[in-house]
């Protein structure tokens, strides 16, 4: 059954028949062994983690976990290569750890470009008969530029369950060359690189398995821990136009089905602390709220995203009385007409109501901010910076970067404020969140020493007021 919030569609059409194969898997089903190992490969990252989110940058990240549980759950051994700890970037041992491979997949991120052009070449050189390919949002984005510039040999794009059942038969069990007629891929061919058809998104979240976190080496690090990353939807039906999402239709897991899954990962992971990765946690408030009491029941504390829209008292209560820890707010500006501009949706009075209703219930806030975005003026810096200066909360900034597959991409190519798209690519791959000396892109009529000004200058408030919360 499709589900729906607030209206919006999950995916038109009957469902995809790679989805029963899905459903057969849901929960805690298994398929027998099949002899043939899957690897899959965690790029490392150079970024400097936001103060507050350093878990989601060395943690186990959700989405991978929930691929890396499917290829296990049809039956191929999983071999996961995990290149964040330091010295990950050494390609050289990378290739040594998946020698024994029937198949390599690697995942791609917006600073993982000069990190993939490396692996893919050294296993293309170990192995040249050995298929590499690639997943994840960078390639989604941009499947023709990511394929011609590295040596993987084809992509999954967008959300990748469907697509990976059918494409691991096709090479691993029918030893098929021919994948055109596997929706939802990116494949390298003779003629340059072809486009299947899409594939729509899994209709029933509740088709999913249950995450398996005993695919990551450090398994028994993440239960000593307690933490973890879990998320009851997918996608997010807003169009801002500087997001950066492969998974647009939102979805949602029922209610049902999101408290079994918590009692699994209670039971095997005994994890006392969740990051709710939901992009739109409070689309649909009272469903937020059953989520939470769910937590709750389950001694389950948490931190959550949420739009300022329809943020009411009633809610910001719930989430004090039911362990949340803590709400992080995407604002991005101070500034109506930069707002509008950007698509977000918001008002300047929304904002003001969320942030007063988190105060108001005893929450710790987190205000998200962008500096740089179309539209900003010195007036609109200034209004930022003052009404972070007196507000009841604490501000997390950084600098706007037009990420590949977002309109404010489209517009950088359009005006060339990125000419060379390999070389963006190449310096998004050192680029440092927080690092105030960060390259940037300007998309606005400022000098780039005013934007770097008022940047610092939030960074200092956030110190500041981290010091004394």
């Amino acid at each position: 059954m499709t589900r729906h919030v607030n209206g919006t569609l999950s995916c038109a059409g009957p469902a995809d028949p790679c989805e029963r194969v899905l459903a057969g898997l849901a929960g805690k089903s298994g398929r027998a062994a099949r002899g043939k190992t899957v690897a899959l490969v965690i790029p490392p990252s150079p970024q400097l983690p936001t103060p507050g989110r350093e878990f989601l940058i060395s943690g186990p990240f959700e989405g991978f976990t929930a691929v890396a549980t499917l290829i296990k759950k049809l039956g191929y051994t999983l071999k996961v290569l995990d290149c964040r700890p330091a010295g990950g970037e050494n390609t050289g041992r990378a290739v040594k750890e998946l020698a024994a491979a029937d198949i390599v997949g690697i995942a791609t991120y917006c600073d993982s470009f000069i990190f993939l052009q490396a692996l893919t070449k050294a296993l293309k050189q170990a192995r040249p008969e050995r298929l590499v390919f690639l997943g994840g949002p960078l390639v989604s984005s941009l499947p023709e530029l990511l394929l011609d510039s590295t040596a993987a040999h084809c992509a999954v794009l967008g959300e990748a369950e469907l697509t990976l059942i059918e494409f691991l038969d096709a090479v691993l069990e029918r030893g098929q060359n021919d994948l055109s007629g596997i929706k939802g891929m990116a494949l390298k061919t003779a003629a340059g690189v072809k486009l299947t058809a899409p594939r729509p998104q899994i209709q029933d979240l509740d088709n999913l398995p249950f995450p398996d976190y005993t695919v990551w080496p450090n398994y028994e690090e993440i239960v000593k821990a307690g933490q973890i990353i879990i998320s009851s939807s997918r996608g997010c039906p807003c169009a801002c136009s500087f997001c950066y999402k492969t998974i647009p239709a939102l979805r949602v897991k029922s209610l049902e089905r999101f408290e079994l899954e918590v009692a699994h990962l209670k039971e095997t992971t005994n994890f006392g602390y969740t990051w709710l990765n939901d992009l739109t946690f409070n689309a649909d408030a009272p469903r937020a709220m059953a989520v939470c009491g769910i937590l709750r029941r389950h001694g389950v504390k948490y931190h959550c995203f949420a739009r300022v829209t329809g943020v009411s008292a009633a809610f910001a209560e719930k989430l004090k009385r039911t362990g949340c820890q803590g709400v992080w707010f995407g604002i991005e500006s101070y500034d109506q007409a930069v707002l509008n501009l950007s698509r977000k949706g918001t008002t300047i009075a929304q904002i003001d109501a969320a942030l007063a209703a988190a105060a108001g219930a005893g929450l710790q806030a987190r205000g998200l901010f962008i500096v740089g975005l179309p539209g900003e003026t010195k007036n609109s810096l200034k209004g930022m910076l003052d009404f972070i200066r007196k507000g009841d909360f604490i501000p997390l900034v950084k600098y706007l970067v037009p990420f590949p597959g977002t309109a404010l991409y489209a517009d950088a190519l359009r005006t060339g404020r990125i000419a060379d798209t390999v070389g963006f690519l190449r310096e998004l791959s050192a680029r440092r969140v927080g690092d105030n000396d960060d390259k940037i892109v300007n998309m606005t009529g400022l000098g780039e020493g005013l934007l770097r000004d008022f940047f610092h200058r939030i960074w200092e408030l956030t110190r500041e007021k981290e010091a004394v919360s």
